[in-house]
């Protein structure tokens, strides 16, 4: 397993940049520009697509634990959500950070389709690199829940292998 010093390295390289300060950047226009040669050289580096990857370097580089309390969600409770949410073909999270819950519903139910919602623009290229990468049917709305506000919305399609952003 990667640790995370060379996992966060070399996914540098790939992205071409010198700062995890410029990662979601990088990140939102590998997705934007559907650059799947990115893609693919990530999805070799990390091969195992059952673990956040970048979450790990998210959490660790640039979540905001101070002011927006941000933190992940460990494994064993993405699997507990999972679990009681049944055999549902649509799952919706309100809290969708860079996927934890999401990527654990996938691997139960590959064909379940997605409704994520997350609050804060900075991890929201995490998220959507994260459903490309897996080809997760999802739409994806920045904005607050819980106010009924949306900024920005965003539908990833299934591909032949990688999912596709659109940004509606």
């Amino acid at each position: 397993m990667l640790e995370l010093k060379e996992l966060s390295e070399k996914t540098l390289e790939i992205f071409k940049i010198d700062s995890i300060d410029n990662l979601g950047k990088a990140l939102m226009e590998c997705v934007d520009n559907n650059d799947t040669d990115k893609i693919v050289v990530f999805n070799e580096l990390v091969d195992d697509l059952s673990i956040d990857w970048l979450q790990k370097i998210y959490q660790y580089y640039c979540a905001d634990r101070k002011d927006k309390k941000q933190d992940y969600t460990p494994k064993c409770l993405a699997q507990f959500v999972s679990r009681l949410i049944g055999n549902s073909e649509k799952t919706v999270d309100m809290c969708a950070g860079s996927g934890a819950l999401t990527i654990q519903r996938w691997i139960e139910c590959p064909e379940t389709t997605f409704e994520l919602y997350e609050i804060d623009e900075n991890v929201i290229p995490y998220l959507l690199f994260n459903l490309v990468l897996r080809n997760i049917k999802a739409t994806v709305y920045q904005g607050d829940i819980l106010q009924g506000e949306i900024v920005r919305t965003w539908q990833v399609r299934k591909g032949a292998r990688y999912g596709e952003v659109i940004s509606i």
